[in-house]
């Protein structure tokens, strides 16, 4: 159209901002992520056919969690990192099962929300300004401190949180690891230029994020299936 600029799509593939010392180091994040979720998906897979998962599966993905902050050598720490993928995979197979029980398309739509999610508000991140948004630190910490109150409220009441609380925790934590996402890829950018290029740390950090928005982003999408079915249930009973 006239007066309109034409895109330049070849630009989108460019980073210019960032050198080539953090271009590689932010491959590399991505590529652990990647074999990361990879061994979750087999976990859950695992954790669904032989029933694996417990106290103790949780107890295991805790250890090599702290395992990695005292593990030096990189081959052992790419090893623990991949081994806690495949952990929060078999701790995610009950829920999986049970919305698979009742509508698997739901986890597919999860799981490809979660991807464009992570993926858009990752190029945000990296294509803003350096430190852009770095002032989120302190708002998602205190984000952080409200939501796990709510939760240890939650756990000393039996589970008997109000819905409206239970509601300010989902959607809530939904958007606060959204916000994460942003903040703890710039964080991985600057911590590359400060030549802090722990990549297996840095994954760990993005794979908790990315975890966390699906099994949000799953519960939600599971509870408005649940109350549609409901309307429709009363729908045919009038």
């Amino acid at each position: 159209m006239p007066g309109m600029r034409a895109m330049d799509w070849n630009s989108l593939g460019k980073m210019d901002q960032l050198t080539p010392q953090v271009q590689r180091h932010l491959t590399k994040v991505y590529a652990a992520l990647s074999g990361a979720l990879l061994a979750a998906v087999l976990g859950a897979y695992y954790g669904w056919k032989f029933a694996v998962t417990g106290v103790w599966t949780q107890i295991a993905l805790f250890g090599c969690i702290i395992g990695l902050s005292m593990i030096q050598d990189v081959y052992n720490r790419l090893i623990v990192f991949h081994a806690a993928g495949f952990l929060m995979g078999c701790n995610l197979s009950p829920l999986l099962a049970m919305v698979a029980f009742h509508n698997p398309q739901l986890i597919v739509t999860a799981l490809m929300g979660t991807a464009m999610i992570f993926i858009c508000f990752s190029l945000s991140a990296m294509y803003a300004k350096r430190r852009h948004f770095l002032y989120l630190g302190g708002m998602l910490g205190s984000a952080m401190s409200i939501l796990f109150t709510f939760r240890f409220l939650n756990f000393i009441m039996g589970g008997t949180l109000s819905a409206g609380l239970y509601e300010i925790e989902l959607y809530g934590g939904l958007f606060m690891f959204m916000a994460y996402v942003i903040f703890d890829t710039q964080m991985i950018i600057e911590d590359a230029y400060a030549n802090r290029k722990d990549f297996v740390a840095h994954a760990m950090e993005l794979l908790i994020d990315f975890v966390a928005i699906f099994v949000r982003l799953l519960v939600i999408l599971t509870r408005n299936a649940e109350r549609k079915r409901e309307e429709e249930r009363r729908k045919e009973r009038q």
